[in-house]
């Protein structure tokens, strides 16, 4: 499974040791949080190496006037100095200074500034200039930029800029960077439905659904609901993008754990899609669901399944993925939910499938379901 978090971490990463994603792939192991830890590290350790430096020019600008001092950072230091200053600068003389200064040499600085350092700075600055800034920034393409300022913006500036992106796949693109998930959050209840719907719509459109998953599974649990519904409730082809993503990119853990949280019509809504006929696409659920021990969220939407696709899912195993079957019946038990649905996909087999899946067993309560399936509904076909 491609870990996404662990994906947004190795591509913040890079971006701080000015290299490519690819040069760190090596690091693909490691749980996300580690590599937050290891990106935060180096960061502050760039800053205090010549942190002696931002604090002597911080000094300096406070007795030299504002006129001179704008003339001075963007002739002289230019955005890097500029922006490891600023976070030792006074706010209220941070936020003079840069209402002297150009919005093109304001984005270039937010490249090099902490926002964390900043956050005093942050809060302070006029909203119009933030959103001057945000579209600057957003032309620039400097998605992973927007996202460590959305981290520390105060709420009627990230409304504002929210606003101020008009395509939903930047908002789409800007989340799955953002670490502070109370920050989505009130991001998502500022929307209306008809822009959560857009969201919704270009993730199939442009083939975002990792970076929606991703963002689902780090706000609270209400926005996360409120979103899959509105997810489950589009139409066949936007629930089709989702499936063939889901497959292709290996996020059914991500979408998995989302499942366990929503109604089991909605399940029943996004299993009866025709996708899920696709040999292929059931494919990836069994390769999935062993690869990840994901057992237990499987079963838990057996029977919102509908014995129908449930049906084809035993079958595909009978035909390709025989030891999914094995595990499978090893791990029923009497008293499981799940059981009752299985016994009923049974009954929906073709003979000569059931007997296959049955060889394929562990001699357990699965494969009683096969024999007595097949003892019921001897004609039967799938």
């Amino acid at each position: 499974m491609r870990n996404l978090a662990t994906q947004a971490e190795l591509v913040k990463l890079a971006r701080i040791l000015q290299t490519d994603t690819g040069e760190l792939e090596h690091l693909d192991y490691l749980e996300a949080e580690r590599l937050r830890t290891l990106r935060e590290g180096i960061t502050e350790a760039l800053f205090e190496k010549f942190r002696p430096t931002f604090t002597g020019f911080a000094r300096l600008s406070s007795i030299v006037p504002l006129a001179i001092s704008a003339r001075i950072a963007e002739r002289v230091l230019g955005p890097i100095l500029a922006g490891r200053i600023a976070g030792e600068m006074a706010p209220d003389k941070a936020i003079d200074l840069a209402a002297r200064l150009s919005d093109s040499f304001l984005a270039d600085t937010c490249l090099h500034i902490d926002p964390v350092r900043a956050r005093p700075i942050i809060a302070g600055f006029p909203v119009d200039r933030a959103i001057a800034i945000t579209r600057l920034l957003l032309a620039r393409g400097e998605i992973i930029t927007m996202s460590r300022f959305v981290d520390v913006l105060p709420e009627h500036t990230l409304f504002a800029a929210t606003d101020a992106i008009e395509n939903e796949s930047d908002l789409l693109k800007i989340g799955f960077f953002v670490e502070e998930s109370t920050q989505l959050d009130r991001v998502i209840a500022h929307l209306d439905r008809d822009r959560r719907e857009a969201i919704v719509a270009a993730a199939a459109s442009e083939q975002l659904w990792p970076e929606v998953l991703a963002t689902l599974l780090r706000i609270g649990e209400h926005a996360r609901l409120a979103m899959a519904e509105l997810a489950m409730t589009q139409n066949a082809a936007i629930l089709d993008s989702l499936i063939r993503a889901a497959a292709q990119d290996d996020l059914w853990p991500a979408l998995l754990q989302i499942a366990d949280e929503m109604p089991s019509r909605l399940i029943g809504t996004l299993a009866s899609e025709p996708a899920f006929t696709d040999a292929a696409v059931i494919r990836s659920v069994i390769d999935s669901v062993i690869a990840n021990d994901l057992w237990a969220r499987f079963r838990n939407q057996t029977t919102a399944m509908g014995e129908e696709r449930l049906a084809r899912v035993l079958e595909v195993a009978a035909n390709e993925r025989k030891p999914f079957l094995w595990e499978l019946d090893r791990r029923l038990q009497a008293d499981d939910a799940d059981r009752d649905a299985l016994t009923n996909a049974s009954a929906r087999l073709s003979a000569e499938t059931r007997q296959r899946a049955h060889g394929a067993c562990a001699g357990g309560l699965l494969a009683e379901a096969l024999a007595d399936a097949g003892r019921s509904t001897p004609d039967s076909s799938s």
